[in-house]
């Protein structure tokens, strides 16, 4: 991963330190009225993620909805991006007190109350940062990967706010393996599968709004080695800037019969897992990042029109 240019890493990270100096004293009020004004500068300034994301609109939606609909999901999700950079700071300060008083737990989430192993599956949908927070709150260990920022200093600095509150933080190098040791033992995980990984890092190309991504098989290949619960988990802020909790669904998936083709299994499930993200997508669209390169790469074979302006080949060494 290419690192911020010095001086940009300098100021990052004080604007970081100046967060979480200035924003947990914040009313919530306050909160989220900053988080729609800086939503609003953004909408104005942000150019190139204003166009990433209408052009990712018009794929998923279409004709079915107007160009004014579309404007209005992306301004909700340049708010809802805001507030998530805000409460990452907010939270980070008296967190269990903040949970219990702005995060609802909607009566969908009782299976992850459970004590089994769970592979639980997010998006960037609303705060996938709370959510991880709320569940540990609540009792259950809980082990997720991170992908690290550009600029190491910064990422150091939420690694140390992640695991004050005992979330486990996985390395990306040698994950599965960390993850298959925590489901063994019964804990749950957390895999956030609406990011580009392609074949040569254990991606598969699987439809997503009818064209295809690539998603990791992770998730698929370590529920179906363990039969853990599958658990799809979103944290959802309300206008009233409170935070509710809701699952689309859970599932136990179908073990491999003896002699039985693991392959096509683990495709199979990561075609469910991604269609269960689009579903809720699909549902509340104002809280998905649409600004993030979904459709950044084109699956070999597939028709290039299909995807938006910005898509590519996949690199020939990103090939399996």
């Amino acid at each position: 991963m290419k690192q911020s240019p010095p001086w940009r890493a300098k100021l990052e990270l004080a604007l970081c330190k100046l967060g979480l100096l200035v924003v947990p004293p914040l009313p919530r009020r306050v909160v989220v009225v900053l988080a729609r004004t800086i939503a609003a500068v953004g909408w104005l300034v942000a150019r190139r993620e204003r166009r990433i994301g209408l052009a990712n609109l018009d794929l998923a939606f279409g004709d079915t909805l107007t160009p004014a609909a579309k404007r209005a999901i992306l301004r909700e999700s340049f708010y809802t991006f805001a507030l998530l950079l805000l409460d990452v700071f907010w939270f980070s300060r008296q967190l269990r007190e903040r949970v219990e008083r702005w995060v609802e737990f909607d009566p969908s989430m009782e299976p992850l109350w459970h004590h089994r192993a769970t592979v639980g599956v997010t998006a960037h949908m609303g705060n996938w940062e709370l959510l991880g927070q709320s569940v540990l709150l609540r009792g259950y260990p809980l082990a997720s990967v991170v992908m690290p920022l550009a600029n190491p200093a910064v990422d150091e600095l939420f690694l140390r706010v992640r695991g004050d509150h005992g979330q486990q933080i996985v390395p990306r190098q040698g994950a599965v393996r960390h993850l298959l040791r925590a489901l063994r033992s019964g804990h749950k995980i957390a895999l956030l599968l609406d990011q580009n990984t392609l074949p040569q890092e254990g991606g598969q190309f699987v439809p997503f709004f009818g064209v295809p991504v690539p998603v990791s098989a992770a998730g698929s290949v370590l529920g179906l080695k363990t039969g853990a619960l599958f658990f799809f988990g979103f944290c959802l802020p309300q206008p009233d800037g409170r935070y509710r909790m809701l699952s689309s669904g859970s599932f136990l998936p179908d073990p491999i019969p003896p002699g039985g083709d693991e392959a096509a299994a683990v495709a199979a499930l990561t075609v469910r897992t991604a269609a269960m993200i689009e579903q809720v997508v699909r549902e509340h669209p104002g809280q998905w990042l649409w600004m993030y390169k979904r459709w950044k790469f084109i699956a070999p074979g597939a028709d290039p029109a299909r995807y938006p302006y910005y898509a590519k080949p996949v690199p020939a060494a990103a090939r399996p």
